[in-house]
């Protein structure tokens, strides 16, 4: 997938997921339950964590020599980097949590603009990616993620009427 239409999905999965909030009520966004214990506010500072690796990954100088492997691509147990995250950010207010959310956002973006198609689109190119383009990781964390998580809203908003 060619740097264009990568950004261009990312943009729709984030356009979604703010589709999913739109007209929450305020105390709405810090009810628990929506994924598991997870409100809203929760699910939008997990998928503030991740897409900051995200960018960090993007951001280092990625060539096929370097071949040491971005942090998150050797996160061991998932669960439990997700419950520390979580723990990290619990207590943070949903003012602090948003401009979070909007920031990365926008740093991810700027990261996928300066790469280029070959770098996103070779299978081959980075060895830790073990046989997957680097655009792979980006649908896996900024896209599919997103979506999961928006679906996870909406269907949180139909059981509960929001």
């Amino acid at each position: 997938m060619g740097k264009k239409d990568l950004i261009e999905e990312v943009r729709t999965a984030r356009a979604a997921f703010l589709a999913a909030i739109e007209g929450l009520p305020p105390d709405a966004f810090v009810r628990p339950g929506v994924a598991g214990i997870w409100s809203v506010k929760d699910i939008m500072a997990h998928l503030v964590a991740w897409e900051a690796e995200l960018v960090t990954a993007l951001s280092r100088r990625l060539s096929p020599r370097h071949k040491d492997a971005p942090a998150m691509v050797n996160i061991e147990d998932i669960d439990e980097w997700n419950a520390e995250q979580y723990h990290l950010n619990a207590r943070k207010p949903l003012e602090v949590i948003e401009p979070d959310f909007h920031g990365v956002h926008k740093h991810l973006i700027l990261a996928l603009e300066k790469l280029e198609d070959r770098v996103l689109d070779d299978p081959l190119r980075f060895e830790w990616m073990e046989g997957e383009p680097l655009a792979y990781l980006v649908l896996e964390t900024a896209v599919w993620h997103e979506q999961e998580h928006a679906e996870n809203i909406l269907e949180w908003r139909a059981e509960h009427g929001l």
